[in-house]
């Protein structure tokens, strides 16, 4: 470990956190979307000149390792200039998926390049055959939108104008993705800024010894808390419904080997890459793995490039995890939350009683398109929604919160019905969707949103319609998610979790359910005066308080003789 004192590293630690902070604040003031304005689906973070992160913002967590490898292509495939800025989005070149556009600046002092300010934000639409760029049926890459390798936007601060014409030719709301980019190139001069402040104060060769030494810290502490957990190796299987096109689960399949503060996670066992887009690009299994890993250790060890490297992770080939060009990638987020939530499970095997149900383990998305009335203007909508997480030993799963790997917001209502023709009808918690259990799942939620004006295209990408989030120890699943379309003629369709380009007319109505996360812990467990509070608040029904937690409620009051005597008569029969 580098021999740095410990209160530089406390100080130059949080300074690269406040930073970065600083950075997505900006970003998101700066936004021309809705999905980064309100619902926050971008990062920032800061690397060293080898492209090691060495502070990212507590944002999204899919994007950490998805920067990280990124980062480090910039740092060693392009010759940099003081003022460059590159641009990347090619999800076999460093990126995630189609919409996710990154901004890489390398700061430099004195002519040595000193650090890589970076922002990577989704973009509403970046082409392709679906509006919002999700097709749930791509057979291949070159149908999920327009691929940008790395490349320089700005030459030694001179902007590239070749490049943003040829992506404003190629999406359906330029105005939108363009002025994103700039936000981005924002964020990252304020990165810039920021890191030049320290290399001021601290000169460059003293500052990169105390950066090694906050990546040694993590690093540190990292081992120390994975050490407390057992040695041994642990499997775990999560499905998603389908991958779009053949209606079949696909397996994801996990052993997390622990061994003395080192990690392996190893895919062996799970499906080979399938036809539609929920392949998974390199950058984001590594940030599943990396988020699953974390979530079983102390949350305040600051992230950076010193918490990944306890972690290895074996890939095989022409799977899942590890498709071969060209396969289609963009709904690559659905697949690597369940990734995450299945490495969670498997780690649960090593944490005794200290264990967490399931998370929504997804995140359900709806893009629709069509003009603004009296105009030829067109919009493109993409939203994205979250769900309950997993009960714990310590209580209740969170109500409608976002999955494992996403952190992000659900747009505000007046921010959809200000932005866009469409009008939300319904958002409200789901009675009976959170996993009984001594402490419940958190609740799922509805969000139902009317399409008002002439006609244009809806697609859909859901999960957990199949598999809802799994319960442990004695603890119920939480509820599925649900998908419909109400139709303005009065005829209901019920949809897949995955559908692409429906038609949609003014007065339909999409209608979304969104899961619930697992129980922990045996219903019959929990407290008497916990399940009256759910009852009257309406989180549960009146059946599930009699039939799953054997309470009965007689006046608005719990019966302890025959809640005593129902809960004998629940154990005996099952």
């Amino acid at each position: 470990m580098t021999k740095v004192d410990p209160v530089s590293i406390e100080v130059v630690g949080n300074y690269l956190v406040s930073a970065v902070r600083e950075m997505n604040s900006t970003l998101r003031r700066t936004a021309y979307s809705t999905i980064l304005r309100e619902s926050m689906d971008s990062s920032t973070a800061l690397f060293d000149p080898q492209g090691q992160m060495i502070g990212q913002a507590d944002h999204v967590p899919s994007h950490q390792g998805s920067l990280a490898k990124a980062a480090r292509m910039v740092a060693e495939d392009i010759p940099l200039d003081p003022e460059d800025i590159v641009i990347l989005n090619h999800p076999y070149e460093g990126g995630t998926h189609h919409p996710d556009i990154m901004i890489f600046k390398p700061v430099f002092h004195d002519g040595h390049l000193v650090a890589i300010s970076a922002a990577l934000g989704h973009h509403i639409d970046v082409g392709g055959r679906s509006p919002g760029s999700i097709s749930s049926d791509a057979r291949d890459v070159f149908e999920e939108g327009l691929m940008i390798p790395p490349m320089k936007l700005y030459r030694k601060g001179v902007v590239v104008p070749e490049i943003l014409r040829m992506i404003e030719a190629n999406i359906r709301v330029p105005e939108k993705t363009l002025g994103d980019i700039r936000a981005e190139i924002s964020a990252v001069t304020i990165g810039e800024r920021r890191y030049l402040e320290l290399v001021e104060r601290y000169g460059r060769e003293e500052l990169a010894e105390i950066v090694a030494g906050v990546l040694d810290y993590s690093e540190a502490l990292m081992r120390e808390d994975l050490a407390k957990l057992p040695n041994g190796s642990y499997s775990a299987e999560g499905f998603l419904d389908s991958d779009g096109i053949d209606d079949r689960p696909v397996r994801i399949f996990v052993t997390v080997t622990l061994k003395d503060g080192d990690v392996v996670v190893d895919f062996e066992g799970t499906d080979p890459q399938v036809k539609g887009p929920f392949n998974c690009s390199d950058s984001s299994v590594y940030s599943a793995v990396y988020a699953g890993v974390r979530y079983m250790t102390n949350p305040i060890i600051r992230q950076n490039e010193g918490c990944f490297r306890p972690i290895e992770i074996v890939r095989p080939e022409g799977t899942v995890v590890k498709p071969r060009k060209p396969a289609p990638i963009s709904g690559r987020f659905t697949t690597l939350e369940r990734i995450a939530d299945t490495i969670v499970l498997a780690l649960n095997q090593a944490r005794g009683d200290d264990q967490v149900g399931s998370s929504l383990a997804c995140v359900c998305s709806f893009a629709a398109n069509g003009t603004y009335p009296n105009s030829e203007r067109r919009f493109v909508c993409f939203e994205i929604f979250g769900g309950g997480w997993g009960g714990t030993m310590r209580g209740d799963g969170l109500d409608a919160s976002f999955g494992l790997m996403a952190n992000s917001y659900d747009t505000p209502i007046e921010a959809v019905e200000l932005e866009y023709p469409l009008r939300v009808e319904s958002y409200n918690l789901i009675t009976d969707s959170g996993g009984p259990g001594s402490n419940r799942g958190g609740m799922g939620f509805y969000r139902h949103t009317r399409y008002l004006n002439g006609e244009g295209y809806y697609t859909n990408r859901s999960e957990t319609s199949k598999f809802p989030p799994k319960g442990v120890l004695g603890g119920k699943p939480g509820a599925p998610s649900k998908q419909r379309l109400m139709r303005a003629t009065g005829k209901t369709d019920d949809l897949p979790s995955k559908i692409t380009n429906l038609s949609i007319y003014a007065g339909d109505l999409i209608w979304m359910a969104q899961p619930g996360g697992g129980g922990y812990g045996n219903p019959l467990d929990r407290e008497p005066a916990r399940v009256l509070d759910d009852l009257l608040d309406e989180k549960i029904s009146p059946e599930a308080a009699r039939d799953t937690y054997g309470v009965v409620v007689e006046g608005g009051v719990v019966d302890a003789a025959a809640t005593e005597a129902r809960r004998a008569e629940l154990r005996v029969a099952g």
